[in-house]
Formats: structure tokens, C-alpha cells, sequence
């Protein structure tokens, strides 16, 4: 545990003066978008991208491919608003995995890579069999993707309805790449408030995880669907005592359901406003706001006044 923490300190001194450089050249109302570009670059990028590696020594096609689609993936997610140089490994490795996937020729370097046929050694038969059903799979994938590439790069089919099945892959990656960075920038300024009231009050507080959930909960209802925030909720750690058994899109909790909100929260489920129909657990003394108040103090959006009406709240829990 201790090198994983090193490691990542070592890796945060490099991408956190990135981060700060790339989020001052590239401007704010483009930022949202790069996520999805960056999705989309696997597929769209020409057949010799990343040839340029060569003169580095790196002449493998397929990690030519890798490294720049993961480049480019990293450098949108540095360049969000507000970036301290975090990255989700995960989406890093899917972009630099579709990336030489896409390759020319993939499949068929992959197969090419399979141990030969014959005289097999038996203490190795298993791991040779193993590795070579990766590769096949590998392989399986590589056609599918270049499929999707195929469709993607074509003009005539881009706007098709076997367009927008093929653009589900990068779309989605683009989403959670979005909401990962709208939730680290709500739980950064949520961690800085409460140091800034913590300084003010001359007192020391800290954030509990349940708190720090509220807060990104709060900053990406609205914005993002309830799947979204619950796999966005996963990647940080701050997964338990989330938003499970969500029913987005107005629909009413099953009969009986009930939603614990005891710690205080936003309340986005339910069939309308004023219907009653979310049942909930509060206690004595405990204070609840309508909805029109909620639009109030947002000036008439909702997300925001729960932003608001949840740091409100912090700062006076953080009194007690």
C-alpha cells in the first residue's frame, strides 16, 4: 500500500504541472468536450497515426496506437477545469487498449503472436493454451472494434442508425470521463470550504465520507444520469451509502421503499413535486425544505440551490 501511494505521488509531480498548464491554454467552454473527442480518437484517427514514434524506437503499429489515443486521454482528462493532475488509470488503459485494438491489422498481429503449433512443453501447455486464448480474444475484439471504426470514419454511415450504435462505445467512455472530472472539482471545493469555515471558525472539522457523497451527489444531479453517478461514486472510493435504488426519470419508488435520510440530503427521486410519494426516515428536530425553496435558493435551478442548501448545511454540522 505504501509504494502504491509513492508510485502515485511520483506520478502526481509530473501530471499535476501539466494539468495546471493545460488548464490555463485551453479555454473553459471547450473543456466538456474534450472528454468525448478523446473517446472518439481511437476510431477516427487515420491508419498511420502514431508512426511519428518511430524515431523513438517504438515501431510496433499496435503500440504506436496505444500510446498516443492514451496520450491523448490523459491529456483531456489533466486539461478539466480545476485539475490537480488526477486521472483514472482505468479510463487511461481503455483508451490506449481501443487505441491498439484499432490498429491496421490488429487481429491478425495478434493471432500472429500465439505460440506455435506442435511440440508443446508440458510444464508450459497451460500458460501457452491461457495466453493464447487471450490473444483469440483480443483478436475477436480487434474485428469488432475495427467494425465500429469502419462505420465511425465513414461519413455516409456516421449519421446512420448503425452510427449511433457504433458512437455507444466512445460516448459512454466520454460520459464517465466527464463525470469523474465534475466530481472531483465538486468534491474539491466541497474539501476547500470546509477548510476555509474550519480557518474562519478557528475550529478543525473533517469531512466525513458520507459528507463528501452528499456533496458530489448534489453538484451531478441534474447533469448526469443516476447509473452515471452511482459508477462515478464507485471510481472514488465513496460508493457505500450512495444513491442505490435510485429510480431516475420520475418514476415512484417501489411500494414500501424507504430512503434513508437521516445525515440530511437532496431528495431527486419521486414522481413529481408536492406527490408525496418518497417515503423517508427523519428524526426529531430535524428540518425539511420544499422544493420551491430548494429553486429559490438556487435562483431557480434546483441543482444549484441543493449545492447551496448542502454546503449550508456542512458549515452547520461543522459547528456543533
Amino acid at each position: 500500500m505504501g509504494l502504491f501511494k509513492s508510485v502515485k505521488r511520483a506520478i502526481k509531480k509530473v501530471t499535476k504541472p501539466v494539468a495546471k498548464v493545460l488548464d490555463k491554454v485551453i479555454p473553459n467552454e471547450i473543456k466538456p468536450a474534450l472528454p468525448y473527442l478523446s473517446a472518439f480518437a481511437p476510431y477516427m484517427l487515420p491508419a498511420g497515426a502514431g508512426a511519428g514514434l518511430a524515431s523513438l524506437g517504438i515501431n510496433n503499429p499496435m503500440l504506436q496506437r496505444a500510446i498516443l489515443t492514451g496520450g491523448i486521454n490523459l491529456g483531456s482528462q489533466l486539461a478539466q477545469e480545476g485539475s490537480e493532475g488526477d486521472f483514472s488509470a482505468l479510463s487511461l488503459g481503455l483508451a490506449g487498449l481501443q487505441g491498439a485494438l484499432t490498429a491496421p491489422d490488429a487481429a491478425q498481429s495478434l493471432q500472429g503472436m500465439k505460440a506455435p503449433t506442435g511440440d508443446f512443453d508440458p510444464a508450459r501447455t497451460f500458460t501457452q493454451k491461457l495466453g493464447d486464448k487471450a490473444l483469440d480474444l483480443g483478436s475477436v475484439a480487434a474485428d469488432k472494434l475495427s467494425g465500429i471504426q469502419g462505420v465511425l470514419s465513414d461519413p455516409n454511415r456516421l449519421l446512420s442508425m448503425e452510427g449511433l450504435k457504433a458512437a455507444a462505445i466512445p460516448t459512454i467512455q466520454g460520459t464517465s470521463d466527464l463525470a469523474l472530472s465534475d466530481a472531483r472539482r465538486a468534491l474539491k471545493a466541497y474539501e476547500d470550504e470546509l477548510a476555509a469555515f474550519n480557518l474562519e471558525a478557528g475550529e478543525a472539522s473533517a469531512a466525513s465520507n458520507a459528507a463528501r457523497r452528499n456533496a458530489i451527489i448534489a453538484a451531478m444531479t441534474g447533469n448526469h444520469a443516476e447509473d452515471v453517478i452511482e459508477a462515478t461514486l464507485a471510481e472514488l472510493g465513496l460508493k457505500e451509502g450512495g444513491i442505490v435504488s435510485l429510480n431516475m426519470g420520475g418514476s415512484v419508488l417501489p411500494s414500501g421503499t424507504e430512503m434513508d435520510y437521516r445525515g440530511g440530503g437532496m431528495i431527486p427521486m419521486g414522481s413529481k413535486e408536492r406527490a408525496d410519494d418518497v417515503p423517508a426516515r427523519l428524526s426529531k428536530n430535524e428540518f425539511v425544505m420544499t422544493a420551491d425553496a430548494v429553486k429559490a435558493a438556487g435562483g431557480g435551478s434546483v441543482n444549484e440551490g441543493a449545492k447551496r442548501m448542502y454546503n449550508l448545511m456542512h458549515n452547520l454540522e461543522a459547528r456543533v
